[in-house]
């Protein structure tokens, strides 16, 4: 049984060596597993891809080389290379470069959330361009042409509000976290 009287998990990241890359605490990797998990099921991606994604959201230094992620999120560097080109690819991680240094960090892209939310919302709203070539398919009063409505309804009053929600976006983000509603 363990023993309940000390002060809890040390949340302090452990040092991996030099250059200041940490690896996390207790507290921190359940955090990422609570990321991960929520990716998993959210993204269908796989354990890797969200600990990577968690692990670059709160690295310290934010730039890592993959080493240091792989070390972290305690994969395979083979794995790691994977999942960081498709990180990359979607937008989530960039990769960086240091003067007279000869390794590739990465790190969380500046724009990631709203990048991977904005590309998610145009992939469903571009639907309605799809349930209204149904709706010419079938004379409108018919039961089928009243299942494709019910989709386009739904599909296009999502397209009217996605740029008026972005632009009350960009202006949340351009004046800063005190404009950020309470949650």
């Amino acid at each position: 049984m363990a023993d309940m009287t000390g002060p809890g998990p040390d949340p302090t990241p452990q040092p991996l060596g030099q250059g200041g890359e940490s690896r996390p605490g207790p507290d921190v990797e359940a955090w990422m597993e609570r990321v991960t998990s929520w990716f998993m099921s959210q993204a269908g991606w796989p354990p890797i891809m969200g600990r990577t994604v968690a692990w670059l959201m709160v690295s310290e230094p934010p730039a890592q080389t993959p080493a240091q992620i792989a070390q972290a999120v305690q994969a395979s560097r083979a794995s790691l290379t994977t999942t960081l080109k498709l990180l990359t690819e979607a937008r989530m991680v960039q990769a960086v470069t240091r003067a007279g240094q000869r390794s590739t960090y990465y790190q969380i892209t500046e724009d990631a959330w709203s990048g991977v939310l904005q590309r998610r919302l145009e992939s469903l709203t571009s639907f309605v361009d799809i349930t209204g070539e149904g709706l010419a398919l079938f004379p409108e009063d018919s039961e089928r042409a009243g299942r494709v409505r019910a989709a386009h309804r739904l599909f296009a009053w999502l397209d009217s509000e996605a740029d008026p929600m972005w632009k009350r976006w960009d202006a949340v983000n351009t004046d800063g976290p005190a404009d950020l509603p309470e949650t």
